[in-house]
């Protein structure tokens, strides 16, 4: 059984993590967060550890033989987080963005050789059916493609007030919330030629992107797509047109498990993401 820790234990996404150790049959020994809000772990792993003190926690990994450490702590704190679980000895699961600053990525690879351990990715939008085929037939093809996505996640007041709306700590919107289809565009459709911002206010981003087998409009935004309708039941609209054939990729959370599976069998690696991460720069 692998032993995982994790770090963010009480933010947005941790129990997701926390459910695709237990489904993978693992065990969360330890968790780290300074809100101690974090009482659904009992559900989950009763006997885990919990510290709200970080020297505490990474004094525990050196002393436990941790497989496992999953990040998901705020952006700005994932480089300093999977530096210092890489030096306890331990593999990491990183959520997006990985990192925010693309000179970071070499600091990475360097400490993983020092220390013979990994860094993992979470891009589970690759492992999307609809996406891989998608993907192979771009691969057996010569076509160059006309490709607008859509992508509207909304996001009430608090995000205006959270750490999330600074870009130096979230990397921005387009960092924070559409890392993801960077990724797949990159992965898709070969790498980048162009890249141009159109519009941009706080809550929307518009542009276009010229790829080696695509262009590409895009919109990223965290308004309600239906600015008159305060029924917010659908918060979600994520498209991608494909020569004017659409493609939704709106429910993409049970991912997570498949993401889980791939990492334990040596996928996702890092090194696998260099296209998006080289980006970064143009997205803040």
């Amino acid at each position: 059984m692998k032993k995982f820790a994790l770090i963010g234990l009480a933010g947005f996404v941790a129990k997701k993590h926390v459910n695709c150790i237990k489904k993978i049959n693992g065990n969360l020994v330890a968790a780290l967060d300074f809100n101690d809000n974090v009482g659904f772990i009992d559900s989950y792993f009763p006997k885990c550890e919990f510290f709200t003190n970080e020297n505490k926690f990474f004094s525990f990994l050196k002393k436990n033989l941790i497989d496992y450490v999953v990040i998901c702590s705020p952006s700005y704190l994932h480089f300093k987080h999977t530096i210092k679980s890489l030096k306890s000895q331990c593999n990491v699961i990183v959520e997006k963005p990985p990192i925010l600053n693309s000179n970071d990525y070499i600091k990475i690879r360097d400490t993983e050789k020092k220390y013979n351990k990994k860094c993992f990715c979470i891009f589970q939008l690759r492992l999307d059916e609809k996406l891989k085929k998608l993907k192979k037939n771009v691969l057996l093809s010569n076509k160059f493609h006309n490709v607008e996505i859509i992508y509207y996640t909304y996001r009430g007041d608090w995000y205006y007030k959270s750490w999330k709306n600074k870009k130096a700590l979230s990397g921005g919107l387009l960092v924070n919330i559409a890392i993801h289809f960077f990724d797949i565009l990159f992965w898709i459709f070969g790498e980048i030629n162009n890249f141009k911002i159109l519009k941009k206010s706080k809550s929307k981003v518009v542009g276009i992107l010229k790829l080696q087998k695509a262009s590409v409009k895009w919109t990223v935004s965290i308004k309600n797509i239906n600015q008159n309708n305060n029924n917010l039941k659908n918060r979600f609209h994520r498209i991608m047109k494909v020569n004017n054939k659409i493609i939704n990729f709106d429910k993409f959370d049970n991912l997570h498990l498949a993401n889980y599976r791939q990492i334990m069998n040596g996928n996702f690696h890092i090194s696998n993401f260099k296209s998006v991460i080289k980006f970064l720069p143009k997205l803040k």
